[in-house]
């Protein structure tokens, strides 16, 4: 059986990591599925918030990235004409698109759909951008766009996947009449069965793990530590890119206000390879997101026994009931700051016992062959 041609259209790709999430989606449905369907990824050749073009990567022609068949355009070069061209050079079954707001990568090619340029089939990834707590990140803004995209039935062909049948909702919300496929999201870190952390009794190791940007509520977690009022000594360390760096700005005056038993650091970025092991020097993750339609930290933090203290605005809050960490309203912050007080008294023993719990529930949540049948489904 001949196998399809997928194009697979994001604006920042590997080696570069900033962009988080939809980075390793992608990466991770392409290494699970390359035996299944050709694929061929179109992005651009530098990494989120950069302007320097990838060292040993040639732009602007075919080229692999472990194995994958990637185009990479310069800034120059990535004009309507070239990103069409391109598309139709590998003759797509399927045009898979990964934002639901980039000009390049995903209301360009609806367009070129629409007037008849494209004749594959469209599969839009949202990637969360529908979600309550996204949405309402510039919602004037944004209301007006999806107006004008409704009165041009712009996605009227389109198939969308979300990840979860939340998701499902969300952009059944927007766009009644959209017609959505589920295919859980995939990831592909290793399940973690025993850590080397110990846990003091008056000490708590916290960390962040996303793009420092607003919709990640980075400044409300600090906030919260900011207020707390506990002996002991807490540590949070902040990893991922400096999207917004006037909100980063924002953040920086927080911490300055930071009682002295409380440090918080910002500890850069990692590669897809460094967060595993940087997962297991810390406690807990914390983060309170205002949206995640999977949240690849999350999941990273639970597959590597890391218990977590999150938002209920993400699919993880079957954490509570098997006590593996703590899914949070965003409104109660009394409670935020009742837990982080309660976990810093815990001991090893206590710690451990929670830890344990995430393997439990992680083992219940993988179902790598049902995932992948999905995505076969999606792609149908």
């Amino acid at each position: 059986m001949t196998k399809k041609n997928i194009a697979v259209l994001i604006d920042w790709y590997l080696p570069g990591n900033k962009a988080g999430g939809p980075v390793k989606s992608v990466y991770s449905m392409l290494n699970l599925l390359k035996d299944e369907f050709n694929f061929f990824v179109i992005t651009t050749n530098c990494d989120l918030g950069s302007k320097i073009p990838y060292k040993g990567i040639k732009s602007n022609t075919w080229t692999k990235h472990n194995d994958i068949p990637v185009y990479y355009f310069s800034k120059e070069k990535l004009k309507s004409k070239n990103i069409l061209d391109v598309i139709n050079g590998v003759k797509p079954d399927i045009i898979y698109l990964n934002s639901f707001w980039s000009y390049n990568f995903s209301l360009l090619p609806l367009r070129f759909e629409k007037a008849g340029k494209l004749k594959a089939d469209i599969v839009l990834a949202p990637r969360g951008m529908l979600g309550k707590g996204a949405m309402s990140i510039k919602p004037l803004k944004k209301k007006l766009f999806l107006s004008l995209l409704k009165f041009v039935n712009l996605h009227s062909k389109t198939i969308f996947h979300a990840t979860n049948s939340g998701e499902e909702q969300e952009i059944k919300k927007i766009l009644k009449k959209a017609n959505v496929r589920i295919a859980a999201n995939i990831n592909s870190a290793q399940l973690v069965e025993k850590r080397t952390i110990t846990k003091e009794v008056g000490e708590l190791k916290l960390f962040y793990l996303s793009r420092v940007a607003k919709v990640k509520n980075l400044h409300y977690a600090l906030d919260i530590l900011s207020k707390i009022q506990i002996k002991g000594k807490i540590t949070y360390d902040i990893y991922g890119s400096l999207e917004d760096k006037l909100y980063w700005s924002q953040c920086e005056t927080i911490i300055k206000r930071m009682p002295k038993n409380i440090t918080v650091n910002y500890k850069g970025d990692l590669s897809f390879e460094e967060v595993q092991p940087m997962i297991d020097k810390y406690h807990f993750l914390f983060l309170p997101t205002l949206n995640e339609n999977f949240g690849h930290s999350i999941y990273e933090s639970l597959m590597s026994a890391c218990p977590v203290i999150i938002s209920d605005t993400t699919p993880w809050n079957g954490i509570n009931e098997v006590g593996c960490g703590f899914a949070i309203k965003l409104k109660d912050r009394n409670e935020f700051e009742n837990v982080i007080k309660s976990l810093i008294s815990f001991d090893d023993e206590l710690y451990k016992y929670i830890c344990k719990n995430c393997t439990i529930f992680m083992k219940e949540k993988i179902n790598t062959e049902t995932d992948l049948k999905a995505y076969k489904v999606l792609f149908a």
